[in-house]
């Protein structure tokens, strides 16, 4: 096992357990409706975890190689504007962000366009998302060859190499997952330069 393998397996079973946390806190008192402010750290813990799980892939994708030949497909790269752009039918996890006004590529590969924090604060839509999110973790290889292809398709359209920006707002976060959120944009970065490099 190579020195980035064994990371991203330890990242994977970080943000693992960190999901784990996120649904029996939810779950806690078995109510359908939360508190807002329990709502409001899932939401939360939800959009880190996403963001990880996107950076998770790009390690992983560069690990498993290059890909074999595809058949074209339903487009990876999302054409519209809202909160579902770019989501599969059948996961609905946005894989890659909705991309900004200010340019192509990845949009820094920050989180997704999410709904603005509601007052919605219905348990099972939330432990929806989580259970789903677990179900990608347990098996990320597929997401991590879709990842793969869309890399190569905007390498291919000449675009500009996408960047991981360091995340903020990690103070309540615990310390093993915001030890990986540190770790990974250095990580991330390094395998995107390579993944890039012409010469």
């Amino acid at each position: 096992m190579t020195q980035l393998a064994g990371f991203i397996e330890e990242g994977f079973s970080t943000v693992r357990d960190a999901v784990v946390e996120t649904m029996d806190r939810l779950s806690v008192d078995f109510r359908p409706v939360l508190t807002q402010a329990v709502a409001r750290y899932a939401r939360r813990q939800i959009k880190l975890v996403e963001t990880l799980l996107r950076r998770l892939l790009v390690l992983l994708a560069a690990e498993l190689g290059p890909l074999a030949p595809v058949k074209p497909s339903t487009p990876d790269v999302p054409t519209g504007t809202g909160a579902a752009a770019g989501e599969s039918k059948r996961s609905l996890f946005q894989l890659v962000p909705s991309l900004s006004a200010e340019g192509p590529g990845f949009d820094d590969l920050r989180a997704g366009a999410h709904p603005a924090a509601g007052p919605d604060t219905d348990a099972a839509p939330l432990l929806h998302r989580l259970g789903l999110l677990l179900q990608h973790l347990d098996n990320p290889v597929p997401l991590a060859r879709r990842m793969a292809r869309i890399l190569n398709r905007v390498k291919d359209a000449g675009d500009p190499r996408p960047f991981m920006m360091p995340l903020q707002g990690l103070a309540r976060v615990p310390h093993p997952v915001a030890l990986l959120a540190q770790a990974l944009p250095v990580r991330g970065n390094e395998v995107l330069r390579r993944w890039f490099d012409t010469s």
